[in-house]
C-alpha cells in the first residue's frame, strides 16, 4: 500500500500552483491584455479564490471528524513528486487548462485564471498550519491514517 502525506502533498503543490500562476499571466499579457485590467483580473482572481476556499459555506455540512487508522505495517510513503503530481489533480490542471484556452479568446480572462491558480497555491500556503504532519491518505479509498 502506498501513503500521502496531507501536508507533503500540500508542499508539493504549492510551488506548482504560484509557477502555474505567474506564467499564465506573463502568458495573458504577452497574448495581448491590458497591463492594469490584467493585474486587477489577476488580483480579483486571488482574493477571490482564497476566500471562497477558507469561507465555504459547504463546510458546515461536512461529517464530523474521521478518527484515523493506525498505518498497516506494509505501507510506503509515495515519492514527494508523485505526491505532488496527484495534489495537481484535477483542480490546478484543469484551471491552467481553461487559461490556455482563454488565452486566444479573452487573455483578461486568462489573467483571472492565473489569479485563481496562483490564489490555490496562497491558500495551501496558508493552511500549511493547520495539516497535521501526522496525517497520510490512501489516494485510492481515501482512508485517512495517523503515523
Amino acid at each position: 500500500m502506498i501513503l500521502h502525506s496531507y501536508r507533503d502533498r500540500t508542499i508539493g503543490v504549492i510551488p506548482i500552483r504560484l509557477a502555474l500562476g505567474a506564467l499564465l499571466l506573463g502568458a495573458a499579457r504577452l497574448a495581448g491584455a491590458e497591463r492594469a485590467p490584467a493585474l486587477v483580473a489577476f488580483a480579483v482572481g486571488v482574493l477571490g479564490i482564497t476566500f471562497v476556499i477558507f469561507n465555504d459555506p459547504r463546510s458546515r455540512f461536512l461529517r464530523a471528524e474521521v478518527e484515523p487508522l493506525d498505518v498497516p505495517a506494509d505501507a510506503e510513503l509515495a515519492p514527494r513528486w508523485r505526491q505532488a503530481v496527484a495534489a495537481s489533480l484535477p483542480s490546478t490542471v484543469a484551471v491552467a487548462a481553461l487559461a490556455c484556452v482563454a488565452l486566444f479568446f479573452e487573455p483578461t480572462l486568462a489573467a483571472l485564471l492565473a489569479g485563481v491558480e496562483a490564489g490555490l497555491g496562497g491558500a495551501a500556503l496558508l493552511s500549511l498550519s493547520r495539516i497535521d504532519p501526522a496525517l497520510l491518505v490512501d489516494p485510492r479509498s481515501s482512508v485517512v491514517y495517523r503515523r
